[in-house]
């Protein structure tokens, strides 16, 4: 039987200090800390999951440990369940995010290219609160940063209503991953989106440091965070 006690000592099992200190230190959290690596929590995540016990875990409730959300977000994405079910289950556990690292992991393991998918994470990105969001905006980015769904995804960021560091972020590193997808595709994006000069600074910074966007493309980013910022003063 899952309980909050059998989830500690599972997780004490594999504390790592170093880690647990290293990863504090980017991260904020009111989680209290074990110290796990993430390749150690996507294998428990898969022997939860083969068990069957998957359901019962998940409804462990107090979360305490920030490795439990971890875990629970990991499974919540990758297990297998009717659509409908997986959609709740991921809005239900927006409330259980408060960082930026567990929303990210979770997002990752979200692989899907349903239609019905990007309209829901779009739906999701439109969402005032922040976490929800940003699983919406970060599931964008991994699934479908291309120019197909680049109209929706203009859309959906103008759309935005969530207003957070980790917002700006999120929707500069989908317009970099847009123009790293298909050469243009961000750019048109920081033309036509209505986006802060945070985000075009961000998704300026972005296309800098990718190895997958072309000279050009960064040296056009760069003009275009520089014009927006001069044209708002």
């Amino acid at each position: 039987m899952w309980n909050e006690e059998r989830i500690r000592e599972l997780l004490k099992a594999y504390e790592d200090a170093k880690y647990r200190d290293f990863h504090g230190a980017l991260t904020h959290t009111r989680y209290e800390r074990v110290g796990v690596r993430v390749p150690v929590l996507r294998t428990l995540a898969k022997e939860i999951i083969r068990s069957g016990e998957w359901r019962e875990f998940l409804a462990v409730r107090p979360i305490i440990l920030y490795e439990h959300a971890m875990l629970a977000g990991i499974i919540s994405a990758s297990v297998k369940e009717p659509y409908s079910d997986k959609i709740e289950r991921l809005r239900a556990f927006a409330a259980e995010i408060d960082d930026w690292a567990v929303c990210d992991i979770t997002c990752t393991s979200l692989k899907c290219k349903d239609e019905r998918f990007f309209k829901d994470m779009c739906a999701f990105a439109k969402s005032p609160d922040v976490w929800t969001a940003r699983i919406g905006l970060v599931v964008i980015v991994g699934n479908f940063a291309d120019r197909e769904y680049i109209d929706g995804i203009r859309e959906t960021i103008n759309a935005v209503k969530a207003q957070d560091y980790y917002i700006d972020m999120a929707v500069g590193w989908l317009i970099c991953t847009a123009e790293s997808h298909d050469e243009g595709a961000g750019i048109e994006l920081m033309k036509t989106a209505m986006v802060s000069d945070e985000v075009l600074r961000i998704a300026a910074y972005k296309m800098r440091d990718s190895f997958r966007v072309s000279q050009k493309s960064k040296e056009e980013a760069a003009r275009l965070a520089k014009v927006k910022r001069k044209n708002n003063v």
